[in-house]
């Protein structure tokens, strides 16, 4: 091979052309070895591990997918402090929390922000994995260990690329329901790493979800004959655990409990809150049941945020969110988990799972808000397709053994059928709340086939207005979420639709306030 590449790291933008995946950046890489192109996966595909210090965000990206903790019945807006001040303020995130179709618009309606940065970064990331996979067939090895180098480095790439497509199918489609899933637009599917002139299309969510399955078939072959590295790189049974959540989400029990079992049978631990004695901070990446985790951990410093002003200084009342009610509530007093993930402060509900001190800006936390992958959830997976796949009884099993190390004294399971479910639907809104599940076990269960469930909840938006140099919560709205609404999917981004028409447009309708409360500050 050459041996100077000139690799383009393509950033996916919009600018004014026809074409849909435009190049703007190019940078230029050096690439001899497998440990170059090493590099290149690990600076470039993977998720970067962004942190937070005083308001500054250090990171190569804007927040990844910051958003999806705020579309669900998890958080709720401090309506009585204006958090002006935070980077990612209410008033940026107004958008998606009222679940507004242009998820840009202010409060006023009459500015927008970039709807595609999500989008952006997702196939950028995408497209830095294509170029790897393109360029490892240039590079030659002189040892065993490079050539078992190159074999992890490709199984690594496809692990990545199913994970990305897997994040922008649910958002940007509809769930994956197994009778219409071959007729339900997805995203536009691209699998090279050089520019293509054309008009692009969207894919099916069939066949998004069959090349999901395809890179994950890649990636088992090629890590089953690696070592794992870190936790922060894929590993063979990472690549299990992403198949047993994608077969879950197609409604596939079968596949779904018989890889959640393999992930089990290489990796069972769970942390014991019955014995932990600290207060917060259970989860770090120390923890047995941490198997992968990619990008920072920024939805506490940054939205459910510090306690802390600028300049470091202890004060109150200064997140643009908290933690909801309606999540506070699901857990009882005999559930240690309401004392370790969640932390009650002057009547509010904070996070707990990551402690914050004036010492530990830089530190927030060790794994990620967004794409973390726990045993817990593994139990949790094989519990609900063990109960669809009519074996209740592992399925009781499973949340018995979850239930073990999370109460206090742990409950009797007795539950059966639709009971069941919802028990294990309940523990899974627990276990694996804040970590960006609800949202989309949320759009999921409204098209189980056999217990579909949705429900209807509201998000309460307060504006603050300045009156005598003081700023003072103004005008109250709130909006609504319908049972199985078609806002539980993203419209693509409109800097996407301007310039290529042909990928149509989601239904997500416009959202009006269904009351509004005026605050009398006179």
């Amino acid at each position: 091979m050459k041996n100077i590449l000139f690799i383009g790291l393509l950033l996916f933008t919009l600018s004014a052309c026809s074409d849909f995946l435009k190049e703007y950046s190019q940078d230029l890489s050096k690439v001899e070895t497998i440990s170059d192109l090493d590099e290149l996966l690990l600076g470039s595909a993977y998720l970067p591990a962004s942190k937070y210090n005083y308001n500054v965000l250090v990171s190569t990206d804007d927040p990844y997918n910051l958003f999806i903790h705020l579309m669900s019945d998890e958080v709720e807006q401090n309506g009585k402090t204006n958090s002006g001040v935070m980077i990612h303020s209410a008033e940026t995130m107004f958008g998606y929390y009222t679940w507004q179709r242009q998820v840009g618009y202010d409060s006023e309606g009459t500015s927008t922000r970039a709807e595609d940065g999500c989008w952006n970064q997702t196939y950028k990331y995408i497209n830095a994995v294509n170029i790897i996979l393109d360029e490892l067939n240039n590079v030659s090895t002189k040892t065993p260990q490079e050539e078992t180098d190159k074999i992890r480095v490709e199984g690594e790439a496809y692990f990545l690329r199913a994970a990305y497509y897997f994040t922008l199918v649910n958002l940007y489609a509809e769930p994956y329901a197994p009778l219409t899933a071959a007729t339900t637009p997805g995203v536009p599917l691209k699998l090279t790493s050089y520019i293509e002139d054309k008009t692009y299309v969207r894919n099916s969510v069939s066949e998004i979800y069959a090349q999901i399955l395809k890179d994950l078939e890649k990636a088992k072959e090629c890590l089953a004959q690696t070592e794992k590295v870190s936790i922060y790189q894929a590993d063979l049974t990472a690549t299990y655990f992403l198949m047993s959540r994608v077969y879950l989400y197609m409604q596939d029990y079968k596949n779904a409990r018989s890889y959640a079992q393999q992930v089990l049978d290489r990796n069972n631990a769970l942390a014991n809150l019955t014995t932990f004695q600290g207060e917060g901070n259970f989860l770090t990446s120390e923890s047995p049941e941490v198997i992968f985790s990619m990008g920072g951990h920024l939805l506490s410093p940054m939205l459910l945020g510090s306690p802390y002003d600028y300049y470091g200084n202890l004060q109150s009342d200064s997140r643009p969110f908290y933690i909801s009610k309606d999540l506070y509530e699901t857990f009882d007093d005999n559930d240690l988990r309401k004392r370790h993930y969640i932390t009650q402060e002057d009547g509010k509900y904070i996070f707990s799972k990551v402690s914050w001190g004036r010492d530990h800006w830089n530190e927030a936390c060790s794994v990620s808000d967004n794409f973390l992958f726990r045993t817990s959830e593994a139990y949790l997976n094989l519990a609900e397709a063990a109960a669809f796949d009519n074996d209740e009884g592992t399925a009781r099993q499973m949340i018995g053994l979850l239930q073990a190390k999370r109460y206090s004294t742990p409950p009797t399971i007795a539950e059966s059928g639709n009971a069941l479910i919802d028990l294990i639907r309940e523990e899974r809104q627990r276990e694996l709340c804040l970590e960006g599940h609800r949202w989309y076990d949320l759009r999921r269960y409204t098209v189980c086939e056999k217990y579909p469930w949705s429900k209807t909840y509201r998000h309460t938006y307060t504006k603050f207005t300045t009156i005598s140099y003081q700023t003072v919560p103004g005008e109250t709205r709130i909006y609504e979420l319908g049972l199985n609404d078609k806002a539980y999917t993203l419209t693509l981004p409109r800097e996407v639709l301007d310039f290529q028409v042909n990928l149509g447009s989601n239904n997500r309708p416009e959202r009006e306030p269904v009351e509004i409360i005026e605050n009398n500050n006179n």
